[in-house]
């Protein structure tokens, strides 16, 4: 009886909604397109690399600073780089912030271990009693990959976009 009431009911509510398998080719392809515009949406402006660099040595050489004025200078570093993710986020009227395929997560895991590392180095050069001019070597050297390699993990990510994720290796 039970077989019989099973039988009887209707298709379940999402069997009646899937969609036919052109109707989910068409909706892939789609998707695709979206990421083609999404690519085109997320090019960056050329002030944005070269105000991030510029963040970026000041983190960094703020801990060269003497006595306490890094923590002066990082917090003021940290809003200046609140401030150009939300004006870049307006610009574009999008956000790309997580990478989406192996070369700019390449990229992006590049860049955070240089600038750890030319943190590292600044605070070590400090603590050790460096001159405060050494300190900031590493400043410059993370800032110039930032302005370099912030290029290329952009033109990374919009090829990246672009490309259909069957095609994403």
């Amino acid at each position: 009886m039970e077989s019989d009431a099973a039988a009887a009911r209707s298709p379940e509510p999402a069997d009646r909604d899937a969609p036919s398998t052109a109707e989910a080719r068409t909706a892939l392809d789609a998707l695709d397109a979206d990421g083609a515009l999404l690519a085109q949406s997320v090019i960056t402006p050329w002030w944005y690399h070269p105000i991030l660099a510029l963040i970026v040595a000041v983190i960094i050489g703020s801990q060269a600073l003497p006595g306490n004025g890094g923590l002066i200078v990082l917090p003021l570093a940290l809003l200046g780089l609140t401030l150009l993710v939300v004006t870049y986020t307006r610009h574009a009227g999008v956000s790309a912030t997580r990478p989406v395929g192996p070369r700019s997560r390449r990229l992006l895991v590049v860049l955070v271990c240089l600038m750890m590392l030319g943190l590292v180095s600044s605070t070590a050069l400090k603590l050790t009693g460096s001159s405060p001019t050494w300190a900031l070597l590493p400043a410059v050297v993370v800032a110039l990959a930032t302005l370099v390699l912030g290029r290329r993990y952009d033109d990374a990510l919009r090829t990246e976009l672009a490309r259909p994720p069957s095609a994403r290796p």
